[in-house]
C-alpha cells in the first residue's frame, strides 16, 4: 500500500514539474532560436552571417557586384533592403539592430516555376519588441498592416497604398521572419512550432560558423534539386532525383578574391568517402583526350576504381538481371581492377539531333585487356559486332545505361553505350555523334591538353582534387537556355550578358588533413564590360586567290596531305584536268582523266603503311592516284560496257581492305576490291534502275551490315554484303525523289532510321527491315514546290529545304521550320554545314547568277555581299584558330576565305 503511496506522489510531483516548466517556457521565457531552425531543407540556398551590414557593404563595393546588380534578383533583394530600413527608422537602423546577430537570407521555391527570399534576423531580446513598433510607426502614409494569427502565432500583412500586400513579418522569439511570400512565413512558424520537423539546421549543426569569416553559403542537394525543378523543362529526372537524396551538405565561407568570388568550406557526406586524390593521377593523358567541344565536366579522382564505387548515386533503379550480368561477366572477372580512380565525364555540344552528347574517360592500365573482356561481354549479350571511325575499333552495347550499372549508379543518360580506347584511356559515348565528337577532335589536336584554344577554365581541373565539376559557361549557355523551361528560358537570354561575365564556374571537392574541403568559384574580369554579341553580317576579303588557265567544273574538294596534316584542294578543270593544290597555293600535281568526275574525292591507304593515295571515278574510269601524281597499280580501273553514274569507298572493318561500290547508268550495282576485281554477287546485281545518289553501307548497331540504294523510281534496295538481297528489300517508298536517303540514328527510339523526302513533300522514315514507319505531307503550295534533303557535309545530321513560288524555307529534322529567304532564280545548289554546338552554316548557291548565300540556322546572312561561285562550295572549321575556312570556285579562280567563328 505504501508503494503505491509513493508512487501516486512521484507522478503528482513529475505532472506539477512538467506543467509547471510548459508554462515558464510558453509564457515568462524568450525562447533562443537558431534562424537555420525555420528554414527547410529545400532551400536552394541559406547565406548565413554574423555580420550582416559589414558584408553587404563590402559587396557593393567590390567589382563583382557591377555584374551582380544586372540581375534582378540580386537588384530587387537591395531594394528589399533599402524598404526594410526606411521601415525601421531609416539611416542603417537595421544594419545596428542586426550588428553582431545571426542574420540568413535564403531562397525557396513557391511554386511550379517561383521562387522567393526568406529573410531572418535573430534580434537582441530588448529589441525584439521594439524591431516591431518601429515599423508599424514609420509605414508611409496611405499603407497599413493588416494583422493576423498563425497557428497561434502573430503575423503582420504590410500593404502598399495601392492595397498590394508586400509583405508578411512574424516574430518567433527574439527572431523576426520576414519575406514576400507569406506562405514562407508560414512555413518558418511551423518550423518553429514543431520542433521535431527536419529544419536546414539539423543538416549543419555539425558545423560551426566561422566567427573570423563575413558569412557563409550553405548549399544542400535537396534544394539544388528543388532549383532544377523549377528551371528545367523536366520536373523529373535522374539527376534531380539523384539530388534530391544525396547525403551531403557543404558550408562555404565567401572570398572576395581579385577577379574571383569564392566560396571555401567543409564537407559533410554520409557516404565513407576518402577523397584524397589519386597518387597514380596522370592529368595530362586525361586532358589529351578531352575534346575542346566539351561543355561541362565531372572529375572523380581517387585513390583506386573501388573507391569511387563508394560515391553511390542512390536514385539510380539497376535492372537486376543486367546488374548480374555485369558482375558474373565483368566484376568477378577483375574488370575493374587494371583501372585507376580517374573518371572524366564530358557534356559534349549537341549534333546529329542528338540533344545530350556524353563521353566517360576511365584512365586504365591495360587498355587492351579492357577492350577484349568487353568483346567478349558484347559477345555474350548477344550484341553485334563492331565498327570502325578514325583508325578506333568501336564496340557497341545496346542495353541501357551500361556505365551507370558498372559504376555504382554514377554516369546514367547512356541510352546505348559505344566504346573504344586512346592509348590507356577507355572512352565510353552515349551516342554515335558523341564518339565522333571526341574521335574527331583527337585526331584534329584539338583537344585541351594539345590545342592553344583549349579553355582557361582548364586551369581549374586539378589532379589534387579528388572531386570537381567544372561549367565553361560562355559553351554550355545555349544547352542551359533550351533545357529551361519558357519562362525561365526567356530570362536566361534577356540576362544572359550578366551571366556569361563569369565564363565559368568551378566547384571542387579536396582532402585535407583534418577535413574534408569544397571550394565554389566565380571568376570574372573584374574590368571588362560584357560584350554584346552582333548577329550583323560581315564584310569577307579573300585571303588567297588561284588563277588557272581554263574555267573550272569541279571542287573544291578537301583532302588531307598526310605528311604535315594540312589541307589540299582538288579541282578540276573544263579539259577534264585535275589539280591538287597544297596548303601554301601550290601546285603539287595536275592529271588528265578521261571526263568529268562523278563521284566524291576519297582516299584510301593502299599500300597499309599510313601513305594515303587520293580516289575518284569518272563515267568510265576510277582513279588511284598518289601525293606524287602517279597512278596505283593497275588503275585506272574500267568497267567494261558500264557508265559509272555513282562511286562510293567501303571498309568495313578499317582493316583497309577496301571495297568500291558503284552504281551504273545501266541501273546495275557492282561491288569491287581495291584491285579492280568484281565480287561474287555484285557482277553485277541488276536492280533495273538508275540510283538517287551513291550507294552506302551502314553498319546498324544490333543488326549487322547492310548495302542501301535508292532507285530514281522510289524503291528501296537492301542487300548484305554478299549481295543477296535482305528482308523488305525492292520495297516501294514513293513514285519518285528528288535527293536521297541519309541513315539516321533517332535518340528517342534508339533505332536506326533511314530518312528521305519525296519530290512531293512527303517525309517518310523507314527501318532496315524496309518498314514504313512513319509519313508525313508537307505544306504544298503549288505542283512546282521542290522538296530536299539535304544532309551535312559528315552526313551525321540533315535539314528539309521546301522552295514555294520565289521563297525558299529550310526546316530541321523535326519539320519544324528554322527560316525562310526570297529567291527569284530556280538553279540552285543548298549545303549544309554543322560543326557542333552553334556553329551550323547554310549555303545556296545561285547558278544562274554564280552567287553563294550562307547563313546561320536563324536566317542571319554572314556576308555583307555574296561570294562569287560557280558551284558548291567548301567549308572547314579550324577549331585551333577559331574560325571557318571557305573556299569557292568562280571561272577559272579558286578563291579561300576565313570568317572568324
Amino acid at each position: 500500500m505504501k508503494i503505491w503511496k509513493s508512487l501516486l506522489i512521484l507522478f503528482i510531483t513529475i505532472l506539477f514539474a512538467g506543467g509547471g516548466f510548459w508554462i515558464y517556457k510558453s509564457y515568462f521565457s524568450s525562447r533562443q532560436v537558431n534562424s537555420l531552425e525555420v528554414i527547410s531543407q529545400n532551400a536552394v540556398f541559406v547565406f548565413e552571417t554574423y555580420e550582416g551590414a559589414e558584408q553587404w557593404n563590402t559587396l557593393v563595393n567590390d567589382p563583382v557586384w557591377e555584374i551582380l546588380k544586372a540581375l534582378p534578383a540580386f537588384q530587387r533583394l537591395s531594394d528589399q533592403l533599402i524598404t526594410l530600413d526606411s521601415l525601421n527608422g531609416g539611416s542603417g537602423e537595421i544594419a545596428k539592430s542586426i550588428n553582431g546577430q545571426q542574420a540568413t537570407i535564403s531562397l525557396h521555391p513557391t511554386g511550379i516555376e517561383t521562387f522567393e527570399l526568406l529573410f531572418t534576423v535573430n534580434l537582441k531580446p530588448s529589441t525584439a519588441t521594439d524591431f516591431i513598433d518601429e515599423i508599424k510607426s514609420r509605414i508611409p502614409s496611405g499603407s497599413r498592416f493588416q494583422p493576423r494569427q498563425y497557428s497561434d502565432k502573430d503575423v503582420l500583412e504590410y500593404y502598399d497604398p495601392d492595397n498590394n500586400r508586400l509583405w508578411s513579418i512574424s516574430l518567433l522569439g527574439d527572431l523576426a521572419v520576414i519575406s514576400s511570400s507569406s506562405f514562407l512565413v508560414e512555413e518558418a512558424i511551423r518550423f518553429y512550432v514543431n520542433e521535431d520537423q527536419q529544419s536546414f539546421y539539423s543538416l549543419v549543426k555539425s558545423i560551426p560558423y566561422n566567427s573570423d569569416a563575413q558569412g557563409r553559403l550553405l548549399l544542400a542537394g535537396k534544394g539544388l534539386g528543388s532549383l532544377l525543378k523549377g528551371i528545367g523543362g523536366q520536373r523529373e529526372s535522374s539527376t534531380i532525383a539523384a539530388l534530391e537524396i544525396m547525403p551531403g551538405v557543404v558550408a562555404m565561407d565567401i572570398y572576395l578574391e581579385e577577379n574571383q568570388m569564392v566560396f571555401k568550406g567543409p564537407v559533410i557526406y554520409d557516404e565513407e568517402v576518402n577523397f584524397t586524390p589519386s597518387i597514380q593521377a596522370n592529368l595530362a593523358a586525361i586532358e589529351d583526350v578531352v575534346s575542346n567541344r566539351t561543355l561541362a565536366l565531372t572529375q572523380i579522382n581517387l585513390e583506386s576504381i573501388y573507391e569511387t564505387q563508394k560515391i553511390a548515386n542512390r536514385a539510380f533503379t539497376a535492372r537486376a538481371t543486367f546488374s548480374g550480368d555485369i558482375q558474373r561477366k565483368l566484376l568477378d572477372k577483375g574488370f575493374l581492377d587494371s583501372f585507376t580512380g580517374e573518371l572524366y565525364l564530358l557534356d559534349l555540344e549537341n549534333a546529329g539531333g542528338v540533344d545530350k552528347n556524353l563521353a566517360l574517360l576511365a584512365r586504365t592500365r591495360d587498355a587492351d585487356l579492357a577492350i577484349q573482356q568487353l568483346k567478349e561481354f558484347q559477345e555474350s549479350e548477344s550484341d553485334e559486332g563492331s565498327d570502325f571511325y578514325s583508325g578506333h575499333e568501336i564496340l557497341f552495347l545496346s542495353e541501357e545505361d551500361f556505365p551507370a550499372h558498372l559504376f555504382a549508379g554514377k554516369f546514367p543518360g547512356f541510352g546505348q553505350t559505344f566504346i573504344t580506347s586512346e592509348n590507356d584511356v577507355l572512352i565510353l559515348a552515349n551516342s554515335q555523334q558523341a564518339m565522333k565528337l571526341v574521335l574527331d577532335d583527337i585526331s584534329s589536336g584539338s583537344t585541351w591538353g594539345k590545342s592553344s584554344r583549349a579553355p582557361e577554365a582548364k586551369k581549374d581541373l586539378s589532379p589534387t582534387s579528388g572531386f570537381s565539376r567544372l561549367y565553361l559557361t560562355d559553351h554550355i549557355w545555349d544547352s542551359w537556355t533550351k533545357k529551361a523551361n519558357p519562362s525561365w528560358s526567356s530570362f536566361l537570354q534577356k540576362y544572359s550578358e550578366a551571366f556569361q561575365s563569369f565564363p565559368w564556374i568551378s566547384f571542387k571537392i579536396n582532402q585535407l588533413q583534418d577535413r574534408t574541403e569544397a571550394t565554389l568559384s566565380f571568376p570574372y574580369d573584374g574590368e571588362s564590360i560584357p560584350k554584346i554579341e552582333t548577329t550583323d553580317p560581315i564584310s569577307l576579303q579573300p585571303s588567297n586567290r588561284i588563277s588557272f588557265d581554263e574555267r573550272l567544273i569541279y571542287g573544291p574538294k578537301s583532302i588531307i596531305n598526310y605528311q604535315d596534316n594540312t589541307e589540299d584542294l582538288l579541282v578540276q578543270d573544263q579539259n577534264n584536268v585535275l589539280h591538287l593544290i597544297n596548303s601554301a597555293g601550290q601546285e603539287v600535281f595536275s592529271e588528265q582523266l578521261t571526263g568529268p568526275i562523278v563521284s566524291d574525292a576519297f582516299q584510301i591507304d593502299y599500300y597499309k603503311n599510313g601513305k594515303l593515295q587520293l580516289l575518284v571515278a569518272t563515267a568510265d574510269k576510277i582513279y588511284g592516284i598518289d601525293r606524287l601524281g602517279d597512278p596505283l597499280p593497275s588503275y585506272p580501273i574500267s568497267i567494261s560496257g558500264e557508265k559509272i553514274t555513282h562511286f562510293n569507298l567501303v571498309d568495313y572493318s578499317n582493316s583497309k581492305d577496301y571495297r568500291y561500290f558503284i552504281s551504273t547508268e545501266g541501273g546495275n550495282l557492282f561491288l569491287l576490291d581495291k584491285t579492280g576485281e568484281k565480287l561474287e554477287g555484285w557482277d553485277p546485281n541488276r536492280i533495273g534502275a538508275k540510283t538517287i545518289g551513291a550507294p552506302t553501307h551502314y553498319r546498324v548497331p544490333g543488326k549487322g551490315d547492310f548495302m542501301v540504294a535508292l532507285t530514281e523510281n522510289g524503291k528501296l534496295q537492301l542487300f548484305n554484303r554478299r549481295g543477296e538481297s535482305q528482308s523488305g528489300s525492292s520495297v516501294k517508298l514513293a513514285d519518285s525523289f528528288n535527293s536521297g536517303l541519309i541513315a539516321w540514328r533517332d535518340p528517342k527510339s534508339r533505332s536506326t532510321l533511314l530518312v528521305g523526302i519525296t519530290k512531293n513533300g512527303e517525309v517518310i522514315h523507314s527501318n532496315f527491315n524496309g518498314e514504313i514507319g512513319y509519313r508525313n505531307q508537307l505544306i504544298k503550295n503549288d505542283r512546282d514546290s521542290e522538296f530536299l534533303l539535304v544532309a551535312d557535309q559528315k552526313q551525321n545530321d540533315f535539314v528539309f529545304i521546301s522552295r514555294q513560288f520565289n521563297e525558299v524555307s529550310v526546316l530541321d529534322r523535326n519539320e519544324k521550320p528554322l527560316f525562310s529567304m526570297r529567291v527569284s532564280d530556280e538553279n540552285l545548289v543548298y549545303q549544309y554545314f554543322d560543326f557542333g554546338s552553334d556553329r551550323q552554316l547554310f549555303a545556296i548557291t545561285d547558278l544562274n547568277q554564280e552567287f553563294c548565300y550562307l547563313y546561320d540556322l536563324k536566317g542571319n546572312l554572314q556576308t555583307t555581299m555574296p561570294l562569287e561561285s560557280t558551284g558548291p562550295i567548301q567549308i572547314t572549321y579550324q577549331s585551333s584558330l577559331g574560325q571557318y575556312l571557305i573556299r569557292t570556285v568562280s571561272g577559272s579562280t579558286l578563291t579561300e576565305f576565313q570568317l572568324a567563328d
